[in-house]
């Protein structure tokens, strides 16, 4: 079970199923000391809209001893690496990841321009972590997009659905894709982070999955940077400097 969780969902998402406050308490029942609600951007089919994240500058920062971060899974929307989030949002939020999902107004440019729009948005945002990178909705060049986020200083994530769909045979991810992921946050000296991408509240913080996979992917406990709290705090808080 992960002690720290940065990528969970609620019901503001459109395709989630628990509130906010079902998320908190059942994440302190399992004994987890750090957790990010990440809801989709305004742009993905059925989410809230900015207002929802307008409100995080009052939302609680911890619940019983848990400490609670506010973020954004923001959306990728076109070729030049626009988000759908407000600027002034973005300073407010705890943390921004970054997703390149169907759902929203990005149109399919072909790998190659796929490839720039996200390397693009890497430079232009203070983006903490890109989600799921393996999933490929749209064709994209990984090794380039992986090697420009560990450029950037941009966690990349071992996304827990993600090997839920590699279970199920979904044709939109790949072993070796998650695995040139990892071997190449190795060659540069990053740590990555592991998440649930949690819609439904039994996924929140539940990494038996990864156990299955761990020594096939090359993984070890020192690169996972959810085991580092202060560092992870550190980074936070660098992309947050960043963002003034």
């Amino acid at each position: 079970m992960l002690k720290i969780d940065l990528h969970i969902h609620s019901i503001h998402s459109g395709h989630a199923y628990g509130t906010i406050y079902d998320i908190m308490r059942d994440a302190k029942s399992k004994g987890m000391e750090m957790i990010a609600i990440t809801d989709h951007g305004p742009s993905m089919l059925g989410a809230s809209t900015h207002i929802h994240f307008m409100m995080f500058g009052r939302s609680p920062k911890d619940h019983d001893g848990m400490e609670v971060l506010w973020g954004c899974e923001a959306n990728i929307i076109d070729g030049e690496g626009s988000i759908d989030l407000d600027e002034k949002i973005v300073k407010k939020i705890d943390l921004l990841l970054l997703g390149l999902h169907l759902g929203t107004p990005y149109k399919d440019l072909g790998e190659k321009r796929n490839t720039e729009a996200v390397i693009k948005c890497f430079r232009k945002h203070p983006i903490h972590i890109f989600v799921h990178p393996a999933t490929l909705f749209y064709k994209y060049d990984v090794e380039k997009v992986y090697q420009a986020a560990c450029d950037n200083n941009i966690l990349l994530e071992m996304n827990l659905a993600n090997l839920a769909m590699l279970e199920d045979g979904d044709e939109k991810i790949r072993f070796e894709d998650l695995k040139k992921m990892v071997d190449i946050a190795k060659k540069n000296k990053k740590k990555i982070i592991v998440n649930s991408d949690a819609h439904f509240l039994h996924e929140i913080g539940d990494d038996s999955l990864l156990k299955k996979y761990w020594d096939r992917l090359g993984l070890d406990e020192s690169m996972i940077i959810n085991n580092y709290p202060d560092e992870l705090r550190a980074f936070i808080k660098s992309k947050k400097l960043q963002k003034r």
